[in-house]
């Protein structure tokens, strides 16, 4: 490689560090398009890593946090002597399933981790209710993503 092929790429990758700096959507564009290309000297190693590392776990801790919204709305369907919100909770927990039926794919399924939304889920309806509730999660995963009738 000579000094111009080095100078090149050089200015390549610093061109395509501050535009993931700058404007992340042109980044991905461009990005995707030396993708279909299979054009690697223009791809931006490093931040598509990165990228590509926090998609992931973006959609494990997005279905997280909407397993602990339906955990949350069931525990006080169950617990709670409260009439008045129950068709809104049965709603937001079909909102909240149709959310993870969207994200869930089986690596997605393997990282689950109930307990722990469970006791997240836990700790905020007892700032809510004065009630009782039970040590372990009463609920598996499939009862969870059961759809409730609408009452």
């Amino acid at each position: 490689m000579n000094y111009i092929d080095v100078t090149r790429q050089t200015n390549t990758k610093t061109r395509m560090t501050n535009l993931y700096e700058t404007d992340f959507v042109q980044w991905t564009e461009e990005q995707a398009k030396a993708l279909s290309e299979h054009n690697e000297k223009a791809l931006d190693w490093e931040n598509l890593k990165e990228e590509i590392d926090n998609l992931g776990k973006e959609q494990i801790n997005a279905v997280h946090s909407f397993l602990k919204q339906i955990i949350i709305h069931r525990l006080k369907l169950d617990y709670t002597n409260e009439i008045q919100s129950r068709g809104h909770w049965i709603d937001e927990i079909d909102d909240f399933q149709d959310e993870i039926e969207r994200r869930l794919t089986n690596t997605i399924l393997n990282k689950i981790n109930i307990e722990a939304e469970y006791e997240r889920a836990k700790r905020k309806v007892l700032k809510m209710y004065d009630v009782s509730l039970p040590d372990i999660c009463p609920y598996t995963f499939e009862d969870l993503m059961k759809r409730l009738p609408e009452n």
